[in-house]
């Protein structure tokens, strides 16, 4: 039984006083104290081993901890969290365990613990869940160049106030960076080029996802096509675009985003071509050194591998025998029997496939996309959809055959 929970020291020194008396009965005592006989000669033996000062509560520490991690580990831990101030415990845990491959480490668990005492993380603040219905990318990658990925980073200024606005482009399934360039211009010759000299370096993807804006979509002409993502189309690369206002939807693009921002906007000093060589730099580092948790704590190079789509300069557009080839001329028409149908400006000097339907109906395929028919009467092409629905949104997208 235990002790009484008032004045406990000074009922040990009665105790142990009166259990020294001649002709005590022990077992009595301890009874009469509300303790066991094994707690009162523990006592006892205490006070004849240190006196008063053994009556005292002493530490439950072990003497000795087989878990305690070294000193060289924790300063280690420490190095590369300072070295790489923008990485989490995940991350540094896994560039620990490829530091020492064949010896004990500490858990990840240990490593979170070590760098917040440490005051080098800070609580995660956790966004609300939206439980509103959302809409999924229709393609997933199952492997490298399946689907990249591109976008710009957003700007801003160098010391010099000159404007950094990077492209990016990466593949989704490997989370590898094939470019972050600081363009000159934002516009299409200038992504095209930069398109060029990737296709030509990694080979073709099979999808290039991308948001809605210029110059990968415009609001304003048909389905939203650009002569870039025309381009793209006359390749045999297939397109697919994220919800409007829903970024989310390309969201491993965004957080890689959200590492340039921490990393690098407004941290480097110096005219853009400084920015081009520590983009250069960050982008080596992430695809070699960074370990990401969805590859299993591996690298994106480790990853990837080029695509065995080989990128041709140009290439015309073939069709069957049974199709109507037509050229979109510099103002987007086509002439059927001298009357001109529009079919868009991005398709400028391209053919186009018509197809002829036992309804008399002509079906316009550009490559292997299917993208509307004639209509006789307003000589317009009419575009053809189909709509992806998840719950009460949808999305629509080129089709493709």
């Amino acid at each position: 039984m235990p002790w009484k929970e008032t004045n406990v020291s000074d009922q040990r020194k009665e105790f142990v006083l009166e259990s020294l008396k001649q002709f005590i009965n022990f077992t009595d005592l301890c009874t009469k104290y509300g303790i066991s006989t094994k707690t009162g000669y523990k006592w006892k033996q205490r006070f004849l081993e240190e006196g008063f000062a053994g009556l005292m509560d002493q530490s439950k520490r072990p003497a000795s901890s087989p878990s305690q991690i070294d000193e060289d580990v924790i300063l280690e831990i420490v190095k590369i969290k300072n070295e790489r101030p923008k990485w989490g415990p995940k991350k540094v845990h896994a560039i620990f365990k490829r530091n020492h491959p064949n010896e004990k480490i500490p858990c990840l668990t240990s490593v979170e613990r070590i760098l917040r005492k440490a005051g080098l993380i800070e609580p995660r603040k956790r966004n609300r869940r939206n439980t509103g219905v959302r809409i999924e990318n229709p393609i997933t990658a199952e492997k490298p160049n399946q689907v990249w990925t591109v976008d710009f980073k957003g700007w801003w200024y160098t010391p010099n106030k000159e404007k950094v606005n990077p492209l990016t482009v990466r593949d989704d399934y490997s989370k590898y960076i094939l470019c972050i360039k600081a363009l000159e211009k934002g516009d299409i010759p200038s992504v095209k080029a930069e398109f060029i000299r990737l296709f030509k370096q990694f080979g073709l993807p099979e999808v290039i996802r991308s948001d809605n804006g210029p110059p990968f979509a415009s609001g304003i002409s048909l389905l939203g096509l650009t002569k870039l993502s025309v381009w793209w189309l006359s390749l045999g690369i297939k397109l697919d675009r994220i919800e409007p206002g829903c970024p989310y939807q390309n969201g491993g693009h965004e957080r890689m985003h959200l590492d340039m921002m921490k990393e690098l906007e407004n941290q480097i000093y110096g005219d853009v071509d400084i920015h081009q060589k520590v983009f250069d730099k960050w982008r080596r580092d992430f695809n070699r050194e960074r370990p990401h948790e969805s590859l299993n704590m591996g690298t994106p190079e480790s990853v990837y591998c080029k695509s065995e789509r080989k990128f041709y300069e140009y290439e015309e557009l073939e069709y069957p025998d049974n199709y109507r080839r037509r050229k979109v001329n510099n103002r987007g028409y086509i002439i059927i029997k001298g009357g001109a149908y529009f079919i868009g400006n991005p398709f400028t000097s391209y053919y186009v496939g018509l197809r002829p339907q036992k309804t008399g109906e002509l079906k316009v395929w550009f490559g292997h996309a299917l993208i509307g028919s004639l209509d006789e009467k307003t000589k317009l092409l009419i575009p053809e959809k189909r709509v992806i629905n998840k719950g009460r949104k949808i999305r629509q997208v080129l089709p493709m055959s």
